[in-house]
């Protein structure tokens, strides 16, 4: 079956390939700047239009205007289309053979055939489908980038789709522009290749859901675990974690699959809202993309992976503390005499939905995390506001002042988070260039977002209790199926939707529905 970019499925990662000069190239319905304020906490940060990675040692290339030696030379090449392979298809990431690597090969007979879409074969340069406007596969077929090879649209593991401009060049199927002049790589793929034009694609790709772990039984998710569960995340291990919405006490809980349950306590009589592990965006995923002369290699692990953060509420007519203040914690699990320190302090704010309680809706809401160690959160100045915690440069931030109450947040690449608003509108934020476009409206209250980073798509619970599948770069969506009450849902790393309930709101259990472990 055909997956296209930018169609109604978009697949996300976290790698990026240069694609030549400036100029944003942001789409979608409505876009607007933030012009967002700062402030230092303890050291100052200047701004970066770089696009965000946490490993500086691989040097990046590739499009326009770097290029490599055949822009340098007047010998002729044979520009013949054939069914080539550039990348692995079998569904394994990290791995394949040479031809994945960028730059080609060179044959004595073949002159110049050094670009990633090209292999001498046969004493003859051969250029395959990939990076290549127009299609030459059309009308009847279709140009898979997993393979190079001019494919049925209704064959398995065909990733195909059209080309955006980004900058001097362009991004083909299995990456995205980072709204400056970087592809970025986007599920189901793990990094870019690109032409010395700057016409690039995604490579290493994969066609299976990868399954590292098992989350934990069902019947321990609902046990001691799940008494008073306000909401509910997985790490990349299968780990669960959950906070609790209850009087008196808060706790975040901590469930690995193989039972053992931890707990932390809050601080005072705030209430606890969401829970967010810092996870892959993608499968595999990459910090910076491969240097051009260089074979693929695994990826490297992203620091923090694993990290936690919840969010303190309290609704200003519940009689809040104002020391300690609510608003962002994350767990420093070392730290045994305040193991929640708050690193987003949060006034107080009141909403009327998702879910009609007071003290649900209350307080900051949206919370998730972004790159780099990145925390944002909704509505902590007032509400509206999109604000950021910068854990490695010590600063916080004002994104951007929505018109409305944020609910829910979710980040679907390296740069773009989704922003969903009381009502139902959802907007595409980059935080590179601060500018928010407006996807799609869900037309009610939304009560929590989660990412598939195989798939790239989005799940939505909203007040209406539907349960909602979006693409967060077309704004296609369509209906998953119904949450039994009033909770929020989340992905896990295996391939389960999970649904949590409000649980003093609904008293019903956790469940699970199955997601596509193929396409």
């Amino acid at each position: 079956m055909v997956r296209t970019t930018r169609g109604a499925w978009t697949w996300l990662a976290v790698a990026g390939i240069s694609c030549g000069g400036g100029g944003s190239n942001e789409t979608g319905g409505g876009s607007s700047s933030g012009g967002g304020t700062t402030s230092d906490i303890s050291t100052s940060a200047a701004p970066t239009s770089e696009t965000p990675t946490s490993d500086p040692t691989p040097t990046t290339g590739g499009g326009g205007g770097t290029g490599t030696s055949a822009t340098e030379t007047t010998e002729t090449t044979t520009d013949t289309t054939a069914a080539l392979t550039t990348g692995p298809s079998t569904g394994e990431p990290g791995t394949g053979s040479d031809t994945t690597i960028a730059g080609g090969t060179t044959g004595p007979s073949c002159g110049v055939c050094d670009q990633p879409n090209q292999q001498c074969v046969d004493n003859e340069c051969i250029t395959s489908c990939q990076g290549q406007d127009p299609d030459p596969c059309g009308p009847a077929l279709v140009c898979d980038v997993i393979s190079g090879e001019c494919k049925d649209p209704a064959d398995a593991c065909v990733l195909a789709g059209p080309a955006e401009v980004c900058g001097a060049g362009t991004c083909g199927p299995g990456s995205v522009c980072d709204g400056v002049d970087t592809c970025l790589a986007i599920s189901p793929c793990g990094s870019v290749l690109c032409t010395a034009d700057g016409d690039c694609w995604g490579n290493e790709c994969v066609c299976e859901r990868a399954k590292d772990c098992v989350d934990p039984a069902l019947d321990l998710l609902n046990g001691p675990f799940s008494k008073d569960i306000g909401g509910i995340d997985f790490a990349d291990d299968c780990t669960a974690w959950m906070v609790t919405l209850r009087s008196g006490t808060d706790y975040l809980r901590r469930l690995t699959p193989a039972g053992e349950v931890s707990e932390w306590a809050g601080v005072a009589n705030l209430n606890m809202g969401e829970v967010k592990v810092l996870r892959s965006l993608t499968i595999p995923q990459l910090t910076l993309p491969y240097p051009l002369a260089d074979k693929p290699a695994p990826p490297t692990p992203k620091e923090g992976l694993g990290e936690v953060a919840i969010t303190y509420t309290c609704c200003p007519a519940c009689g809040c503390f104002v020391d300690p203040p609510q608003g962002v914690a994350r767990l420093v699990e070392e730290d045994l005499l305040n193991p929640l320190p708050i690193v987003i302090v949060a006034q107080k704010t009141q909403g009327t939905g998702p879910f009609g309680d007071a003290p649900a809706d209350a307080g900051p809401q949206g919370l998730t995390w972004g790159v780099d160690r990145v925390l944002y959160v909704g509505n902590s100045t007032s509400n509206g506001d999109f604000n950021s915690a910068d854990l490695d440069a010590v600063t916080q931030e004002v994104e951007y002042k929505f018109a409305d109450r944020v609910t829910a947040a979710a980040p679907v690449s390296p740069v773009h988070l989704v922003i969903g608003l009381i009502g139902g509108d959802v907007y595409r934020y980059n935080v590179l260039t601060k500018q928010a476009d407006l996807l799609l409206d869900l037309g009610a209250d939304i009560t929590g977002f989660s990412h598939d980073n195989f798939t790239g798509q989005v799940y939505a619970g909203l007040a209406t209790l539907e349960i909602v599948v979006f693409d967060p770069f077309t704004g296609e969506v369509a209906s998953f199926d119904t949450m039994p009450g009033k909770g929020r849902v989340t992905v896990s790393p295996s391939g389960n939707l999970y649904y949590a309930p409000i649980r003093y709101l609904y008293a019903g259990p956790i469940q699970a529905y199955p997601l596509p472990d193929t396409f």
